[in-house]
């Protein structure tokens, strides 16, 4: 009997900075809150299982409006255990955080809003990744 292969391709049309910033989470939505005018809110943690009985919880704030959806990602997560150390994306240890950007209007100025983030204090370092060099992308399917 001939066996049939389901290939599945995903549509990541998003927009992925990477970024480095000694603070807790918290604080660093707080300030992109205050300084960006997000209203990013803690969501629940974001669990990922593995065949290993070995989970990921990984720390999520999303600001979610009527053409636009923020998302703010603690790349290291840690298991319930403490123990289990890794990272959403892999290839991307060097960063503390991801911000995912689905936006749905020609008006947005990317240039503007990674200027805006730069000046933030503690914020010490943010890139754009692109997600099409990534190898772990799948992991950003939530």
């Amino acid at each position: 009997m001939a066996k049939n292969k389901l290939q599945v391709t995903y549509d990541f049309d998003f927009l992925l900075l990477a970024l480095n910033a000694s603070v807790k989470p918290y604080k660093l939505a707080w300030s992109l809150n205050k300084d960006l005018g997000l209203h990013l809110i803690k969501s629940e943690n974001i669990e990922i299982g593995f065949n290993e009985q070995k989970s990921l919880s990984i720390q999520n704030f999303i600001d979610s409006a009527e053409f636009q959806t923020v998302r703010l990602i603690r790349n290291r997560a840690e298991d319930t255990n403490g123990a289990f150390n890794a990272f959403l994306l892999p290839e991307l240890k060097n960063f503390d955080y991801l911000l995912l950007l689905e936006n749905e209007t020609n008006t947005f100025n990317e240039n503007a809003f990674i200027s805006e983030i730069k000046q933030i204090p503690f914020v010490q370092f943010i890139t754009r990744i692109d997600t099409q060099s990534l190898k772990s992308k799948d992991n950003l399917i939530f």
